[in-house]
């Protein structure tokens, strides 16, 4: 299946238009996020790289919900992650509440790092299912 970028809503400059989603024009000289979207069977995995905060965080949420509604299953790849505060925490927990109402499982994908350093400080890591690969995801979902 094909990637599905998505950012932040901006209108293109001077026609200096990159790829779209759902009609909004992506800027990628604004871009500090991008979120792309595969499909593996009845689960989504969303690859993000790039910022997530008090500007990203509604657009994170958005991506995670939507991709909620195709799938059984979403992994939230944070593995190129730089950057994330507690706007983006409370975005995917936000999101995990939705996706849980739905009985939709989510399941976070991230490596050692500063990303990961803010969920376990944020005590996120007892509440989402947090594992340091997509490898190591997909074992576990098959156990």
């Amino acid at each position: 299946m094909p990637q599905t970028p998505f950012a932040p809503s901006v209108a293109p400059q001077s026609g200096n238009r990159a790829a779209s989603t759902g009609g909004r024009p992506l800027d990628p000289t604004r871009a500090l996020l991008t979120i792309a979207e595969h499909r593996v069977g009845r689960r989504a995995v969303l690859s993000v790289a790039g910022e997530v905060d008090i500007s990203t965080a509604a657009d994170l949420r958005t991506a995670i919900e939507t991709a909620g509604t195709r799938a059984f299953e979403v992994w939230v790849d944070l593995s190129e992650t730089t950057f994330m505060d507690s706007s983006g925490l409370h975005a995917m927990a936000q999101a995990r509440a939705r996706l849980a109402d739905a009985s939709i499982q989510l399941a976070l994908i991230c490596t050692d790092g500063p990303v990961l350093r803010v969920i376990k400080l944020a005590g996120f890591d007892r509440i989402f299912e947090i594992h340091p690969s997509r490898s190591d995801a997909n074992h576990a979902a098959n156990a």
